[in-house]
């Protein structure tokens, strides 16, 4: 059946002419945009967007949710917050920590961008992230970690042994990439384990990995090279903790290139603060002292 009324109207527009209408006014309020709580009461809405809304009461209480929810690569996050405050500050502060803290959120959250709303019940957050790699990514990395360190045989070695055999699997295995082609993946601990190209992300989440699951206890260090300043980029390397001590490995800067007859350098490799803050810059107080 043809909407007739419709169809005069659509004739009229052609033919240049308008056609007066009413318009109701409650009308106009049915189609008024539903504010943020009301959206939060919205179960489609919070399952389309969030999955799930989660609620904290205080800042260690959020700094747990974001944890867990960040080392599952969660990309949109929400939270209610009934604390007593929530600034964009506190927000910041938390993900600086939980970098820090959290070395596999530090070494895959590659970008962020939250906002901090206030609300009836108190203070929304909103958080958006994107990682390096995620799960299904993640599913194919672990099975490639395990096979590698099983063939590098580190039982009955000594610590730095260990150290020594992952260090050069790990430079041996992957090519820096200075084309940054593919700027997510080339950051990612999937560009050594499933690429074999990537920058020094890659090579220091890769092996914290690596080192981790040997056995080490190991952190992820972010910071610059002096020499890099100028072109304000950042840099990444590993501390690891060898026979009770720490001791820093820049595997990125150790690697010569495959055209080298000797690819892997040791310039970088076990050094103390004192001798590493010769060509790196970090915020040491942040980490564990390398004496």
């Amino acid at each position: 059946m043809v909407r007739i009324g419709w169809l005069l109207t659509m004739l009229l527009l052609l033919a240049g002419c308008t056609v007066k209408t009413d318009v109701k006014e409650d009308i106009v309020i049915a189609n008024e945009e539903p504010s943020l709580d009301e959206l939060l009461q919205d179960e489609k809405y919070v399952h389309t967007i969030y999955g799930e809304l989660f609620t904290a009461t205080s800042l260690a209480e959020l700094e747990s949710i974001l944890a867990t929810q960040l080392v599952q690569f969660d990309q949109q996050i929400g939270v209610i917050y009934k604390g007593q405050n929530l600034s964009p500050e506190n927000v910041e502060q938390l993900l600086t920590k939980l970098k820090i803290e959290h070395d596999m959120i530090g070494g895959t959250l590659f970008y962020y961008e939250f906002a901090v709303v206030p609300i009836e019940q108190g203070f929304f957050l909103d958080l958006f992230s994107r990682f390096t790699t995620n799960k299904i990514e993640m599913a194919s990395i672990l099975p490639k970690r395990d096979t590698l360190l099983s063939s590098l045989q580190l039982e009955g070695k000594s610590e730095r042994e260990q150290l020594e055999a992952i260090h050069r699997a790990v430079i041996e295995g992957m090519d820096y990439n200075f084309e940054y082609d593919d700027l997510v993946r080339d950051h990612s601990p999937a560009g050594f384990f499933l690429y074999g190209t990537g920058v020094c992300q890659a090579y220091a989440s890769a092996m914290h990995m690596l080192l981790v699951e040997a056995g080490f206890e190991a952190k992820l260090v972010y910071g610059e090279l002096k020499s890099a300043i100028a072109n304000d980029e950042k840099h990444m390397w590993n501390l690891v903790k060898v026979d009770g001590k720490w001791r820093h490995v820049d595997a990125t800067s150790n690697d010569r290139g495959a055209g080298f007859a000797n690819q892997v350098s040791k310039v970088y490799f076990m050094l103390t603060d004192e001798q590493l803050s010769a060509t790196h810059i970090w915020q040491e107080a942040d980490y564990p002292r390398a004496n």
